[in-house]
């Protein structure tokens, strides 16, 4: 027989102690993975938005650039040949309105005329365009106007040249009709897909300057005033601006200082939601105030750009 003469050990475990200070590290670490992983995830949501937005807004703020750089004005009647309004019925879910959604009726020689075959063998040869921008809260897709799969998204009706001149052109110098009238027709069909711009456009305004001169001492001073046609931008802030051959006319005020001014350029600035901005206001909630403010804080991107305008 053998006798070993060492003492055999018992193989023993993990005391109580050791794991539990086991577990508190592995927590530790795990939640370290979490947050970095969060931390991550939240500056790629963050990064994928604004390069969507920032994609949104050049579309849209290149297109109506284009458009107001080639605008048409004549002088020397007093036919409406741009005309600016806060839209009266705001686009959005219930109490939960765009609160700024400027609509513009103007002419330009829109460089997409006769679907975009200009010299082409459509181009009958007119070169002045009737064009409306308007922001709605429809689906972009269907062209239904279901709460569901509804969206803020931007509208422009192109009207081509010749049936600008029959419908759109003035006929009647001695009285004639606004360009509110005159684009009536078209209001059925805007929210079509073909007028489709961009998506997620909360809010659109436009600011103008116009160049006057008045005689100050004797002599003539040039001024420049700047006007927002803008729902929320207080006292100073237009509902309605539009220029005729004989001026500018703001809120049907004929006794302003600029109104035989000049449009010498236009600011353009819009809010691009996101997507989840988007799903918040249809499931509802207090946007107003300053919970407005702290929404399109967290869940918006903000452009603009300024378009300088070609003279009559």
């Amino acid at each position: 027989m053998t006798i070993s003469l060492f003492p055999r050990r018992c193989a023993r475990g993990f005391t109580l102690a050791e794991l539990m200070v086991a577990m508190a590290i592995t927590v530790i670490l795990l939640t370290l993975l979490v947050s970095v992983t969060a931390v991550a995830l939240d500056g790629w949501r963050i990064s994928r938005n604004k390069v969507r937005a920032s994609r949104q807004a050049k579309a849209t703020l290149e297109q109506m650039s284009r458009d107001f750089e080639a605008m048409v004005v004549r002088t020397g009647s007093n036919f409406e040949w741009l005309h600016t309004e806060t839209d009266p019925d705001n686009p959005g879910p219930e109490n939960n309105e765009s609160p700024n959604a400027a609509r513009i009726l103007m002419f330009s020689a829109a460089t997409d005329r006769y679907d975009g075959d200009v010299e082409g063998k459509s181009d009958k040869g007119g070169d002045v365009t009737g064009l409306s921008y308007k922001l709605l809260y429809k689906d972009p897709i269907t062209d239904a106007y279901e709460e569901k799969f509804n969206v803020f998204a931007l509208y422009r009706k192109l009207v081509n040249p010749d049936e600008t001149y029959e419908a759109l052109l003035e006929h009647d110098p001695a009285n004639p009709k606004d360009l509110d009238t005159k684009f009536q027709p078209y209001e059925a069909n805007l929210g079509d897909s073909s007028n489709f711009v961009c998506e997620n456009i909360f809010e659109l305004t436009v600011v103008f300057t116009v160049e006057y001169t008045e005689l100050v001492g004797g002599k003539l001073v040039t001024k420049i005033e700047r006007i927002p046609v803008i729902e929320t931008g207080g006292d100073d802030a237009a509902e309605t601006f539009s220029f005729t051959g004989n001026g500018i006319k703001v809120d049907d005020d004929d006794g302003k200082p600029f109104n035989r001014g000049r449009i010498s350029s236009v600011d353009l600035s819009i809010s691009v939601l996101t997507d989840s901005g988007i799903a918040q206001l249809r499931r509802g909630g207090n946007f107003t105030g300053s919970n407005l403010e702290r929404f399109l804080e967290k869940n918006s991107f903000q452009y603009s750009k300024t378009i300088l305008l070609p003279q009559p």
